[in-house]
């Protein structure tokens, strides 16, 4: 049998994947991507032998790091890695999810035009856009779980500073004594901020540094505060750090309340099914023996 019209059709863009890929997949980067590869983590990141395509591919597209999205999740990888390597990590999921989706997009295109089905190459697509969406899913889930940990400790951290900042002593020893307390999130953050106070940052931008490190509007609102009051004397700052530690106990409160809510919802639909699944089974045979 001759080729089909869809085969023929579709010979071209496979082709011309396929030749992009094995160029880009056979040349010799020599030493060009290796310190970016060094660093990652192979537990984190799969097939990295591939990312020098992605990175290859970034360059010949010019692809913009400093664009508005780019800023925006520039921004939101310094949260989970530091202001410091936020670029180097946004450079290497790029770079990834452009090595994955050149080396899906030939495979799936290949499979199409050999199995002649269109069914196939749609099925394909599909798949391979759901793998890379879900490659920003990933990001995305560590950073909600990051900002959870971080406002779940931060009623505890509060409370743990207005009871030493209240029994005497200043908020830089009383912090120092709070970040060694735990090993979380939230600890590990203000421990740099103890480090940056021993290298001679002042309080103020340290503090100020704590907040962007967090970027959570509640700890932004507390750094504010206590830059604000600082120069005002202990009793001030005792008042207010109680003030807002009573605040996010509550909203801490209401946040336990609200997750509660949602897992009972999440419950009801598989509860439900597995309810209709057995309601069907006792109505069936009931029916069939009538």
């Amino acid at each position: 049998m001759g080729a089909s019209i869809f085969q023929i059709v579709m010979l071209i863009p496979t082709t011309v994947l396929c030749i992009l890929w094995i160029k880009l997949a056979g040349r010799k980067y020599d030493d060009k991507y290796e310190t970016i590869l060094m660093g990652l983590n192979p537990e984190d990141y799969r097939y990295t032998d591939l990312f020098p395509i992605g990175f290859e591919l970034m360059e010949k597209t010019r692809f913009n790091m400093k664009s508005q999205r780019g800023r925006k999740r520039i921004k939101e990888l310094s949260e989970i890695h530091g202001k410091k390597y936020a670029e180097y990590y946004y450079y290497v999921s790029v770079g990834s999810k452009y090595a994955y989706g050149l080396t899906i997009a030939s495979v799936v295109f290949l499979l199409a035009v050999l199995a002649n089905d269109l069914l196939a190459l749609i099925l394909g697509i599909v798949i391979g856009a759901l793998l890379l969406w879900y490659l920003d899913e990933l990001v995305n889930d560590k950073l909600e779980e990051r900002r959870e940990e971080l406002l779940l400790d931060f009623p505890q951290v509060l409370s743990k500073l207005t009871l030493l900042v209240n029994s005497g002593l200043v908020l830089r020893e009383a912090w120092k004594k709070v970040s060694c307390t735990g090993e979380r999130v939230l600890y590990q953050e203000m421990r740099k901020t103890t480090e940056e106070l021993a290298n001679g940052i002042s309080e103020t931008e340290a503090y100020q540094n704590f907040a962007n490190r967090c970027a959570l509007k509640e700890i932004r609102k507390f750094s504010n505060m206590i830059t604000q009051n600082l120069q005002k004397g202990t009793s001030e700052l005792t008042f207010y750090l109680k003030e807002m530690s009573e605040e996010m106990w509550e909203a801490k409160k209401n946040t336990v309340m609200q997750k509660a809510q949602d897992a009972n919802s999440k419950l009801l639909m598989p509860t439900s099914i597995i309810f209709i699944g057995i309601l069907v089974m006792v109505m069936v045979p009931m029916f069939t023996s009538m």
